[in-house]
């Protein structure tokens, strides 16, 4: 019966592996990135620092 307990915690971690990365690329493909946003917006793609241009 050992046989039977390791061979279900391993497929067990395929699973969860396989499942984490395909929820990983289903995220980064379907959420864009926020430099991508901000370019699409018109706006300059470069964070600005806002406290450096008032001092």
């Amino acid at each position: 019966m050992t046989w039977l307990t390791i061979q279900t915690i391993a497929w067990c971690l395929v699973g969860f592996a396989v499942g984490a990365l395909a929820a990983w690329l289903l995220a980064v493909m379907l959420y864009p990135h926020e430099n991508e946003v901000v370019a699409s917006a018109g706006e300059p793609a470069a964070p600005t620092d806002e406290a450096g241009e008032d001092a």
